[in-house]
């Protein structure tokens, strides 16, 4: 479960994205946004980017702050993902096993199966070879690959081809056999897939 308790986030000139916010998330769940950024600022929190200027976030029970950044059971998908341009896909798939120790036989055996499971032979090259929706794909993947107990997703469909669709709901409701997802709205607006979401304003 995710936990926000009076939890306060103020930009400039006193825009508050979160104001005395309540909330609990315990399973997949849509965020509706009552102003623009919203969910944006619930996930930065959450994956440790930004701290709320007051208020208590707990995860699992245990407060945020007293969870060590390698110890987050967490992966954010941002609009833009970031991704090494100039590595291979393979290597930004298994980056996120390398920072944690996994051995190399494991993470050559998840890679593999990736790519064998979602007939990504296409896009063994450099990340900078592939098109925008392509890599918002190998995004996906990369925040899947280790099974974090919780997944963000921040306008994942933005402007991703229509030809990549069918692949990403797929790589979705792999998913969501083994993580909780929390979604932005303009997600659940076109999707069938989002149906059965819990649905939160924030």
């Amino acid at each position: 479960m995710i936990e926000f308790q009076n939890v306060f986030i103020k930009y400039v000139n006193d825009f508050y994205s979160l104001y005395d916010c309540n909330l609990k998330i315990e399973k997949n769940t849509i965020l509706i946004e009552k102003n623009l950024c919203g969910s944006s600022a619930f996930m930065r929190i959450v994956s440790q980017i930004d701290k709320p200027q007051s208020g208590e976030v707990l995860i699992d029970n245990i407060n945020i702050k007293d969870i060590r950044n390698k110890d987050l059971d967490v992966a954010y998908l941002p609009e833009n993902p970031i991704l090494f341009k100039q590595k291979s896909v393979e290597y930004n798939l298994s980056y996120p096993l390398k920072i944690r120790k996994i051995n190399k036989k494991t993470i050559k055996n998840k890679t593999n199966s990736l790519f064998s499971q979602y007939n990504l032979e296409n896009f063994n090259k450099k990340v900078k070879k592939l098109n925008s929706s392509e890599q918002k794909i190998i995004a996906l993947l990369r925040a899947a690959i280790r099974e974090p107990k919780y997944i963000l997703l921040e306008n994942l469909f933005e402007n991703i081809d229509e030809n990549y669709l069918e692949l990403a709901l797929k790589i979705l409701n792999d998913i969501k056999q083994k993580s909780i997802i929390i979604a932005s709205q303009n997600s659940f607006e076109k999707f069938e897939f989002f149906k059965d979401f819990d649905q939160i304003e924030i």
